[in-house]
């Protein structure tokens, strides 16, 4: 028999031919234990440095896009938008990004049940609620891209009041 098929035989099995002293098994355990531990805590670290710089390059990528106006909207607000005195909701409204805030703007409106879906950036602005007879209505949304991924969904459920 090959002299290395008999080393690696004793050390991951007892046979019944070989004599093998207490100490060894426990030493094999031993060894054993401490190559899952380390292979546990390297796949732990390799696995929080890959996100680390997934998370990173999705910063830097969004970042970059939107300092050349180039950005893509990733942030879904959705919501609806009701009457403020009977809680009826209000067909057709129209939902925008202020005007006041940065380029790109996005618009949407809401459908005959006053449902709405609009998709824009993910950093913090405002969005402007407009409907015929009712005083428009602004409100922040959005999260800052640093503390949350550049992805996301926000609910925003608003009541205009009646002109």
């Amino acid at each position: 028999m090959n002299i290395r098929a008999v080393t690696w035989k004793r050390l991951w099995r007892k046979s019944d031919t070989d004599e093998e002293p207490e100490g060894d098994a426990e030493l094999r355990e031993l060894y054993v234990r401490t190559a899952l531990r380390a292979a546990a805590a390297f796949a732990l670290i390799f696995g929080a440095v890959f996100f680390a710089f997934w998370w990173s390059g999705s910063a830097v990528r969004f970042g970059a896009a939107r300092a050349a106006d180039r950005a893509q909207p990733t942030w879904r607000v959705q919501g609806t938008i009701r009457d403020a005195v009977t809680h009826q909701p209000i067909p057709w409204a129209s939902v925008a990004d202020d005007l006041a805030g940065r380029f790109p703007h996005y618009q949407t409106d809401a459908n005959y049940a006053g449902i709405y879906d609009l998709l824009t950036l993910a950093e913090p602005h405002r969005i402007r609620v407009t409907a015929p007879g009712y005083h428009s209505v602004t409100t922040g949304v959005g999260r800052a891209w640093y503390l949350w991924l550049p992805r996301g969904i926000e609910t925003k459920d608003m009541e205009l009041q009646p002109e």
